[in-house]
């Protein structure tokens, strides 16, 4: 079962009330959405999105009770607007970013995002995508894989594992996740690894991030949502690791000092003890909360 990372500290910061209207730009399996609606009941809507057809109709299935007050639309983050055009949604109060992955995608997508499980290499958000993982792996040249893993990844052994990929990819395609995290292994030393935090967790991340363009695209989502949201209203942004977390750090501070918005949280919020121990995926979260002036 998914759990919302940091779903009450979301809602004390974006202060849903009753008839507003709400934009959940990652609703993922609707948990957020959920809480969003029975805050701004009786008349508030959201406009759910998502990249993840498949976490979509998770979604549908959980949100069905509330009627014509939940919208969802496939579709990137990055064209929020045009989303909220096609839709007819107006009069935005808040918009709601996690950038995390669904427990669903990790546990059941068979989309090869965990590095625990032997899945195909695909790690990507959208099922019809055309570039996928594999393609990235087996395609990008020594020196382009060394920049992905060190910059998406930052990843201090970054040539060091894209040479041991180089190698392998001579001899065999590279095409399941079992078979790269073999190899990462293999390039550290570490065949016998018992620990925490796997060596192959920062490459994952960064071959994700490049498949799916998510720097970019957050970017891109940041600058509109500023746009369509009401005056007053807030943008709150859960994200999980330091290169997100310095995107939605810088955008704030620069529209702070532009006027446009009011930063709310001066420091990020993150998760209580209490909510590490009961879901360990929520450790590296950070949310981050401006107001539209």
């Amino acid at each position: 079962m998914h759990i919302p990372v940091l779903l009450k500290e979301v809602i004390d910061f974006v202060k849903p009330q009753p008839n507003e209207n709400f934009i959940d730009a990652t609703v993922g399996e609707g948990g957020y959405t959920i809480c969003l609606l029975q805050h701004t009941s009786p008349n508030g809507k959201v406009l759910g999105i998502d990249l993840d057809s498949e976490s979509l109709k998770i979604a549908e299935r959980k949100l069905k009770g509330f009627g014509e007050r939940v919208i969802l639309r496939q579709g990137n983050f990055r064209d929020i607007d045009e989303i909220v055009k096609e839709t007819n949604f107006s009069s935005i109060d808040g918009i709601v970013f996690d950038l995390g992955l669904g427990t669903f995608q990790i546990e059941e997508s068979g989309r090869g995002f965990s590095f625990l499980r032997d899945e195909p290499l695909k790690m990507t958000f959208n099922p019809e995508s055309a570039l996928t993982a594999e393609d990235v792996i087996n395609g990008e040249s020594l020196e382009s894989l060394t920049k992905i893993f060190k910059e998406y990844g930052e990843e201090r052994n970054a040539l060091k594992i894209a040479k041991v990929i180089v190698e392998q990819r001579r001899k065999k395609r590279i095409t399941r996740t079992k078979e790269l995290v073999e190899i990462i292994l293999k390039a550290l030393h570490k065949e016998n690894f018992k620990g925490r935090r796997h060596p192959a967790t920062k490459v994952f991340q960064a071959i994700r991030i490049f498949v799916n363009d998510e720097l970019n695209n957050l970017s891109i989502a940041l600058e509109k949502s500023l746009k369509i949201l009401n005056p007053s209203g807030r943008i709150a942004v859960v994200s999980y690791h330091s290169l997100e977390d310095r995107i939605v750090k810088n955008f704030f501070r620069e529209n702070s000092e532009r006027g446009l918005l009011k930063i709310i949280t001066k420091k990020p919020i993150k998760p209580t003890k209490v909510e590490i121990l009961n879901n360990y995926r929520s450790r590296s979260a950070k949310l981050r909360v401006a107001q539209k002036i």
